[in-house]
């Protein structure tokens, strides 16, 4: 295996001079590739711009084994020196159960990545996105002891069945969970709040922009189907129809306050192109 090089900035200037002053025994093409493959870290951070910009004192980098590629396609979108992210595809769960222990999100990030990583959250097997890991248990533990105090933002794009009679509105209600273990809307249970905005409405479906205030389980299917509008291929929660071939949810950004720099972290990942409403 390749040694990393790490370099340790001394005056002012671009990254990518840099890069090909440090690695000129290499074609520019392959230099450039390290930074398209999200293979340079400045002070811990990924970085991909070609100017990004470099102050004395600051540290790159360079990972010359696999780097960020994708595996089971898994492509991780976000990494520092004490955090990682990836955009989970659906269908693929983030951690091993009875019945499945080795096609899961953890599995495949273990093997693409040199030492531990600890799950921060989970997202269900069929939904797709933005997921959280840690990679110590001190700063996994740091996030989970006051996880909804620390989240800013827990923003989804679902795909739904039918158009809204409001474009925009909050649920509010309390979710308890019968023997059966669907969730459902009750006199008694937890609080579960969703903000929602339809985005555009086509062929009988409409795209919703969907905002968390609490995390519930299956809470936007819940009040999604209330709504009168399930999300697409969740037969569990009322939907006859599946026009994206998969559930129609996907975790399209996660805020967070960084338990180290105190910092707020926005983390985007984008949807598969398949997950669009269908043509008329």
């Amino acid at each position: 295996m390749k040694r990393d090089i790490i370099i340790n900035i001394s005056s002012d200037g671009e990254l990518l001079k840099l890069l090909y002053e440090e690695l000129k025994n290499l074609p520019r093409g392959k230099v450039k590739s390290y930074l398209e493959h999200r293979q340079v870290l400045v002070n811990g951070v990924v970085t991909t711009k070609f100017n990004h910009p470099l102050r004395a004192g600051d540290t790159v980098k360079i990972l010359l084994g696999e780097g960020t590629q994708t595996k089971r396609g898994l492509q991780i979108i976000y990494e520092d020196e004490y955090l990682l992210a990836v955009n989970k595809p659906a269908g693929l769960l983030t951690v091993a159960t009875d019945g499945e222990k080795i096609r899961t999100a953890y599995a495949a990030l273990s093997e693409m990545r040199r030492g531990d990583i600890f799950v921060v959250h989970r997202l269900d097997r069929d939904t797709s996105g933005v997921l959280l890991f840690a990679k110590s248990a001190k700063i996994r533990d740091a996030l989970q002891e006051d996880w909804n105090e620390r989240i800013s933002l827990r923003e989804y794009l679902a795909i739904c069945e039918g158009s809204f009679d409001k474009k925009k509105g909050r649920c509010d209600s309390l979710i308890a969970e019968n023997r059966a273990h669907v969730m459902y809307s009750a006199r008694e249970g937890k609080r579960a709040i969703t903000d929602y905005e339809v985005i555009s409405e086509r062929a009988g479906f409409s795209l919703v922009c969907v905002r968390l205030q609490t995390g519930r389980k299956n809470q936007i299917r819940v009040h999604m189907k209330e709504l009168g509008n399930p999300v697409v291929g969740d037969k569990k929660y009322g939907s006859s129809s599946n026009p994206v071939g998969r559930l129609g949810l996907h975790a399209s950004a996660l805020g967070f306050v960084h338990p180290v720099t105190g910092k707020e972290i926005v983390i985007k990942a984008s949807a598969e192109r398949k997950f669009a409403l269908p043509k008329k």
